[in-house]
């Protein structure tokens, strides 16, 4: 018994070619079957012919009755099989769907034609493997903030533990490293707010026509303490005075963000550079570091979340690892890109391009 969609292909192709097949042997029998009546009555005079006649109309129409039964089974056949072609696909998908459904994220469809469903099929390894993808990076974001989580509670425990059994007595440094656990964890639950604010559908820029030398000044002046501190030399470089479309605020967050990954990566005594260039009808802001570099490995994956180079994961001198994808986030918000180059022992450059006007600024 045909079920499913095959079986629904099959019946309508079936009743389909069977009613024009049986319409057209009606109307040819019909035809038939007139023109033999006035062929009748014009020589109704002769018996013989008459006679001749029908039995010649009867020859007819019971070859045409007996071909069109006789087709009827080709077209049984060939729609059967025809149903099947196209079905089989499809219920492969289904399955799919099914076994992606109950998590089995390595499901792929192969296909050898080159038609619409080869090339939907394509699309479905597309979304699967995507899905996989966003599988993976949801169970390593768990077990990241999961693992940023617990050292600063660790922490705060065995502080609060200590203190409890007088093996500690409530000092104002041992206060203050409770405080800074606190604030690692504040500022770690900040970054994942923002990032996830930034992720949502309803996120929008508050898009104004802003001088980037602005953009970049404010930002020096907000980090240039720090950088004073571990005796980094900040320098502004070329700076072109063009305006863009920007949401102030989110691209001196951008900046800070650069500019503070490239202090956490600099040694003492190194020297970051800002500098802003044109190019056609967009703006290079580049920031270049003769810090520490990174690998090639790391590059690549240095927009993800949590990523980091450093094995232990010491937040104090790696941060929280959400820095640079909030960048990413803020910089595709703005139909911009960002890279990086960077070699190990060298430095690293990031580069942000944005562009003058955006496209949906100029409908």
């Amino acid at each position: 018994m045909i079920k499913g969609l095959h079986g629904r292909l099959a019946i309508s192709f079936i009743i389909v070619t069977s009613t024009i097949l049986v319409i057209a042997s009606i109307i040819i029998m019909f035809e038939i079957h007139y023109h033999f009546e006035m062929a009748k009555s014009e020589t109704s005079g002769s018996h013989n012919l008459n006679t001749y006649n029908l039995h010649l109309e009867k020859a007819m129409l019971e070859s045409i009755l007996w071909t069109s039964i006789g087709a009827l089974v080709p077209v049984f056949i060939v729609s059967y099989f025809v149903a099947k072609r196209l079905a089989d696909p499809l219920i492969k998908m289904r399955y799919a769907a099914e076994r992606m459904a109950k998590g089995d994220w390595n499901t792929r469809i192969h296909m050898k034609n080159n038609d619409e469903i080869s090339e939907l099929a394509d699309s479905f390894n597309d979304l699967a493997r995507q899905l996989q993808k966003q599988e993976t990076l949801r169970k390593n974001m768990t077990a990241d903030i999961a693992h940023e989580l617990r050292t600063p509670l660790a922490t705060l425990k065995s502080h609060m533990e200590a203190f409890e059994d007088d093996v500690w007595k409530p000092t104002r440094e041992r206060l203050g490293s409770c405080t800074e656990e606190i604030d690692r964890l504040i500022h770690l639950v900040d970054d994942l707010e923002q990032l996830n604010t930034m992720e949502s559908p309803e996120f929008k820029l508050k898009l104004e026509q802003v001088n980037i030398d602005q953009v970049v000044t404010q930002s020096i002046e907000s980090v240039h303490s720090a950088f004073l501190r571990k005796n980094i030399t900040l320098v502004k470089g070329s700076i072109h005075r063009s305006k863009v479309i920007i949401d102030q605020e989110r691209m001196i967050q951008v900046v800070i963000n650069l500019l503070t990954n490239a202090l956490k990566y600099t040694p003492s005594g190194g020297r970051v550079t800002v500098t802003v260039e044109k190019k056609d009808h967009s703006i290079l802001l580049s920031v270049i570091d003769n810090g520490i570099g990174m690998s090639k490995e790391t590059v690549d994956r240095v927009f993800e979340r949590f990523y980091r180079e450093d094995a232990s994961r010491n937040r104090k001198s790696g941060g929280s690892g959400i820095g640079l994808a909030i960048v990413k986030r803020l910089v595709e918000a703005h139909s911009g890109q960002v890279w990086i180059h960077s070699k190990k022992n060298v430095g690293t450059s990031v580069y942000v391009q944005l562009p003058i006007f955006r496209q949906e600024d100029t409908i």
